[in-house]
């Protein structure tokens, strides 16, 4: 799934995740920092050779940098939405794959207290086993887990 997913993913996605991915590395702060301390020098501290661009408070340096947290925050979060719609899927895969094996669950009990019962074989019936056996009401669950979410939720306003 994550290999499908990843090779179906559009160019400027995956280049997306990589921007998203290296923002927050140590390496990204050192060249941040390197960059910035290397841009104050230049202005500040470099011989008068011509190469000040950008003289005290620094305009451009600040434009710059404002620049960047625009564009790298989009980044961040355009990556975060893609994760997200990936944790959707990935948890909608996980609810149907929990759906079959709890009706092989309960098919298997089932076919276990038939077969007992063929063997004749002592077997204490009690509330629990016979619960555990029955049919799982999956819409049921689903209504009562909706109704318990937007409780929730209004309670949260």
């Amino acid at each position: 799934m994550k290999r499908r997913t990843r090779s179906s993913s559009l160019l400027h996605h995956r280049a997306l995740h990589a921007v998203g991915r290296f923002v927050g590395t140590p390496y990204f702060f050192a060249i941040q920092s390197c960059g910035v301390g290397l841009w104050l020098w230049i202005n500040t501290l470099a011989p008068k050779a011509g190469w000040r661009f950008d003289e005290y408070p620094f305009p451009l340096l600040s434009l710059v940098l404002a620049l960047e947290a625009v564009l790298l925050t989009s980044c961040v979060l355009i990556r975060q939405n893609i994760s997200d719609r990936a944790f959707e899927r990935r948890n909608h895969l996980e609810l149907q794959i929990n759906l079959l094996a709890e009706r092989e669950s309960t098919l298997s009990l089932a076919l276990l207290q038939r077969i007992a019962a063929h063997l004749k074989c002592p077997v204490e019936n009690d509330a629990q086993c016979e619960e555990l056996a029955d049919e799982t009401e999956v819409d049921e669950i689903a209504q009562d887990l909706r109704a318990q979410q937007e409780a929730g939720d209004e309670s949260v306003r």
